[in-house]
């Protein structure tokens, strides 16, 4: 049998980090989780997950736009695939860019609106993992 493969979710909600984790892990997958970017720096430097699955809104409004962006400027667009498991940014706070134009930017790979439908969820998971259970 295969190595599991690591996904590494950073929210800085723990019940939204731990209602995925017991999600994904239902379908074997190894699931790191971090409440913080940098947190999630020092996870994805020593683990090298498969998959992060990210929030946007987090210590400021594009804190996981940001840390996406650093991602996938260092690894590459061919490097860890990223979700985006976020509510959509509220212009009226201030967030004045497209959701659509913020995934161009950073090259996230899918983007989910909270709350995901778990089956949504592991089927975008597999996509991304090439997994074909």
């Amino acid at each position: 049998m295969p190595d599991k493969k690591t996904i590494l979710i950073v929210d800085d909600d723990p019940e939204i980090c731990e209602a995925l984790q017991e999600i994904l892990t239902d379908y074997d997958y190894h699931v790191l989780t971090a409440q913080d970017t940098v947190t999630a720096g020092q996870l994805v430097e020593e683990q090298r997950p498969n998959l992060l699955i990210l929030d946007i809104m987090m210590a400021t409004m594009d804190d996981g736009l940001r840390f996406a962006s650093r991602i996938k400027q260092k690894e590459g667009v061919w490097g860890i695939p990223i979700l985006i498991v976020s509510a959509r940014p509220p212009v009226e706070k201030g967030y004045s860019r497209s959701v659509d134009q913020d995934l161009d930017w950073i090259h996230a790979d899918i983007f989910m609106e909270k709350p995901v439908d778990p089956e949504d969820l592991i089927k975008n998971v597999q996509i991304l993992l090439k997994d074909t259970r």
